[in-house]
């Protein structure tokens, strides 16, 4: 992957508007700038583009929004790259939208023919991202570890013990993964083990159950005899018992029976009694009938009387029942034409009292209209004062947009002092003259001439302090004597809306008086043309008219009251008139009847009396049956005990023999399941050979001691390489993967061995430049090896190590040692802030950080 273009916008410290960096413009280049200013913000934003991920991100729950530049909605980064002559384009976004995220991810490839990008998006981000680390054959830790060289990790693998080493090499070459699926092997194995182990508890209790099946065969066939035995006693003794249950039944049938009797013998009195009661009554009955016949003539008499007077008295309440309608229609007419009369007179109190509040408010029309002229007149002097407030306003928002930049000045000013301060603290407490950021050692005169330009720019900047301050206190007073002047007019101002109300309100008066005054001439009118009509009763003339129909109806009616009331006692004196003639046609109608009915009362009693004896005599010879019944029922409990006691006998025969078929089919199924069991277990055994030989070639010892053993090889040759080209061919290193013991046999190990001019020495004994050029060797060949293994070509190379510890001869090595390599990769960038380093590459990308805006870069070539 050789990159090609980067463009960011709001990711970390970089805004908008952001420039892209092209690296088209330099092979190899130094990325420099202070700290905080924005250099691993780039870096951040090309693993990020690429893979989703950026070491400022790494650790946080939400990687993406902890990228966002503070205060922003949304971030986006493009990066576009050659890869085996093709030319590919990754965009990715991210934005907040309310409480939620989104994201998008496109990726491109550059048709020649087309002219254009072509899209390989796939339908989701996930997809689209496997695509991408498919096309480049490198995933983001591999890339990280490989074409990174990260501060204070270069001689990670030279300085650490054998033991250390291997696990640092197994972390480059990614053998975790094998200590994973080893790991994965051993919770299989225990699954197994476990299978296993159930598997043989369940054979073992197998064997033991089915060795009883023949004693089960023998009890099952024992129980069976007697339970058939057992059975034909029962059915014996239950046909005994049936016997004693149906003699007992039938000698209950006829105590049922009995007491049958005694209801029907009971009732039987009862009716005799009612007979004889009915017969007495029947006689009074007659009697009564015999009595109201008697006095036949003077009954009719009296109910031929109570018909006339009725008949009379019926039409003079029809006559009363109309002269209560008509006057009920009177009364109803007689109000609806007071009510008329009122609603004139309502009428005539209602227009009296408008007319004199009109004439009122038509009396004070020439004040309404000087009022309206004073307010109108107010109201233009309110308009030329809010004119005046606000260009007071705006001059007081100018002001205070001017004293707020000043201020940010100052605070800034500060803080670049307050650093400066900092810096010549942490120089002073360095006797040794050691730079505080990269710990290279400063000679006296390269110190003092630091702190000299430090100081300088602390002078200057004071001064510009003093100058601001100055500017502020004066636009400071000038704002005062706005405010004063503003709050002068806005007090004035404060009752524009009680002016503006009055005003209306006195406008609205004006016109009510011109409005009076005009409709007091036709009220007067109405008013005159009201009262005459209630003089003359010009009102409710059908009412009136229909009123003296009315009176002339009542007197046409002749109603006479005084025979109407004694109408009314004649017919209260014969007021059981009727009653008495119902009674006499009922007697006539029914004494023959009852005559005729008293015989047959007096025939039923003599039969009942008959029954009566009968039914007596039948319950007699019951009585004597049921005394056979206690003596029965006695020979059944003892009959019911012995079933009962051979029944429970047989019950448990057939639980028993139940339990044991039931313990015998068992075996049966047991059988069966041993032989499935038996397979499963031989199964079983052989998948934990497999994982039991997985664990061993999965371990330490298995496959990744072979590639790690694979790898040496490729490690010292690339590093002999680089090394030849650093040392002139002085110094050569080897790696050995297995020691010989003093006492006999080899030890596994992971030394190295270093030969210069001199012979084989420690690494410890070399000097800090020559353990430099080993370390960046080392380092190089492992980040190469790394990319091999992916499968593809390591073309960029990144170095964020410092270099404080390398005098001016071991930086100029090093600058070689960087061109010597050149030719290996394509791209290469340096990360420093040595000044001496800064200038000795071709090209320098300086990053800044500006207040306002963020972070930018600016690529100068020296």
């Amino acid at each position: 992957m050789i990159p090609v273009k980067l463009a960011l916008k709001n990711f970390l410290s970089y805004g908008e508007d952001v420039p892209p960096l092209d690296f088209t413009q330099f092979h190899i280049a130094c990325l420099s700038g202070n700290n905080g200013q924005g250099k691993s913000a780039l870096l951040d934003a090309l693993t990020w583009v690429v893979w989703g991920e950026g070491r400022k991100a790494s650790q946080e729950k939400k990687a993406d929004n902890s990228l966002l530049r503070i205060g922003q909605k949304d971030m986006q980064v493009e990066f576009v790259f050659d890869l085996e002559g093709d030319r590919y384009r990754i965009i990715r976004t991210f934005s907040l939208v309310k409480k939620s995220s989104r994201s998008s991810l496109e990726f491109q490839v550059f048709s020649q023919e087309d002219n254009e990008y072509i899209s390989l998006t796939c339908s989701s981000i996930r997809e689209t991202q496997e695509k991408i680390t498919k096309t480049l054959r490198i995933d983001y830790q591999t890339f990280i570890n490989s074409a990174f060289i990260l501060q204070g990790r270069i001689d990670e693998f030279s300085r650490k013990s054998a033991r250390e080493r291997k696990e640092i090499l197994s972390e480059i070459l990614g053998l975790s993964r094998y200590d994973e699926l080893s790991n994965l092997a051993k919770s299989h194995l225990r699954e197994i083990n476990n299978i296993i182990m159930t598997k043989k508890s369940r054979l073992e209790y197998i064997y033991q159950e089915t060795a009883n099946l023949d004693f089960y065969k023998e009890k099952i066939k024992e129980l069976s005899e007697s339970y058939k035995e057992i059975s034909r006693k029962i059915k014996t003794e239950e046909t005994k018992v049936g016997k004693l249950k149906e003699e007992i039944n039938l000698l209950k049938h006829k105590s049922e029976q009995s007491a049958e009797l005694e209801d029907r013998i009971e009732q039987y009195r009862q009716e005799i009694v009612r007979g004889q009661k009915q017969i007495e009554l029947r006689k009074k009955e007659i009697v009564d009938c015999e009595r109201i016949i008697s006095q036949k003539e003077k009954v009719l008499n009296d109910f031929k009387n109570y018909q006339k007077f009725n008949t009379e008295n019926n039409e003079f309440s029809r006559k009363l029942q109309q002269i209560r309608k008509i006057e009920e229609e009177k009364v109803f007419t007689e109000r609806k034409i007071e009510n008329e009369r009122a609603d004139l007179e309502v009428e005539v109190r209602n227009k009296k009292d408008r007319y004199k509040d009109l004439e009122i408010r038509a009396e004070q029309g020439i004040k309404n209209r000087t009022k309206v002229l004073e307010l109108e007149k107010k109201m233009k002097e309110i308009k030329l004062l809010e004119e005046q407030s606000e260009e007071i306003r705006q001059k007081g928002s100018e002001l205070n947009i001017k004293i707020n930049s000043i201020k940010g000045q100052i605070e800034r000013l500060e803080k670049d002092n307050n650093d400066n301060q900092e810096k010549l603290r942490l120089l002073r407490e360095n006797p040794e003259g050691e730079c505080p950021l990269c710990e290279a050692k400063l000679n006296t005169e390269r110190k003092r001439k630091i702190e000299d330009n430090i100081n300088k720019e602390i002078s200057l900047n004071l001064e510009k302090i003093e100058k601001l301050r100055k500017e502020r206190e004066e636009s400071s007073k000038q704002k005062d004597r706005l405010a004063e002047k503003w709050r002068e007019v806005n007090q004035k101002l404060k009752d524009k809306d009680i002016w503006q109300q009055k005003l209306s309100k006195a406008h609205f008066e004006y016109e009510e008086s011109k409005q009076a005054a005009k409709l007091m001439v036709g009220l007067q009118e109405e008013i005159k043309k009201l009262e005459k009509t209630i003089q003359d009763k010009r009102y409710a003339s059908e009412e009136q008219k229909r009123l003296k129909e009315l009176e002339g109806q009542i007197k046409n009616i002749g109603y006479d009251d005084v025979r109407h009331r004694q109408l009314n006692r004649k017919i209260e004196e014969l007021s059981d008139a009727p009653l008495e003639k119902a009674k006499l046609e009922e007697a006539e109608k029914k004494i023959d009847f009852l005559r005729d009915g008293l015989s047959e009362l007096q025939e039923n009693y003599q039969q009942k009396e008959l029954d009566l004896k009968d039914l007596e005599k039948k319950k007699e010879k019951i009585r004597i049956e049921l005394k056979e019944l206690p003596f029965l029922k006695e020979k059944l409990v003892q009959g019911e005990q012995v079933l009962n006691s051979d029944q429970t006998l047989k019950d448990k025969i057939l639980e028993e023999r139940g339990g044991y078929q039931s313990k015998f089919d068992q075996c049966l199924k047991l059988g069966k399941e041993k032989k499935e069991i038996s397979k499963e277990l031989e199964k079983s055994t052989k998948e934990q050979n497999i994982y039991e030989k997985l664990i061993i070639a999965f371990g330490k010892n298995g496959i990744q001691a072979l590639i790690i053993e694979n790898a040496l090889p490729e490690i010292e040759e690339e590093a002999n390489y680089l090394l030849a080209k650093l040392t002139n061919n002085g110094t050569q290193i080897s790696i050995e993967s297995l020691r010989d013991l003093k006492s006999g046999g080899i030890k596994e190990t992971l030394d190295i061995k270093i030969s210069d001019e001199l012979g084989l020495r420690d690494y410890e004994l070399y000097s800090g430049g020559e353990a430099f050029r080993i370390d960046f060797s080392l380092r190089i060949a492992l980040s190469k090896l790394l990319t091999r293994r992916a499968g593809t070509k390591l073309r960029t190379l990144v170095m964020d190590e410092g270099f404080g510890t390398q005098d001016e001869e071991g930086l100029d090595n090093i600058v070689q040692a960087i061109q010597s390599i050149s030719d290996d990769f394509d791209k290469i960038l340096v990360i420093t802030h040595l000044e001496s380093l800064k200038d000795a590459f071709p090209v320098r990308i300086e990053v800044t950080k500006l207040p306002e805006i963020g972070s930018r870069f600016e690529i100068i070539k020296n």
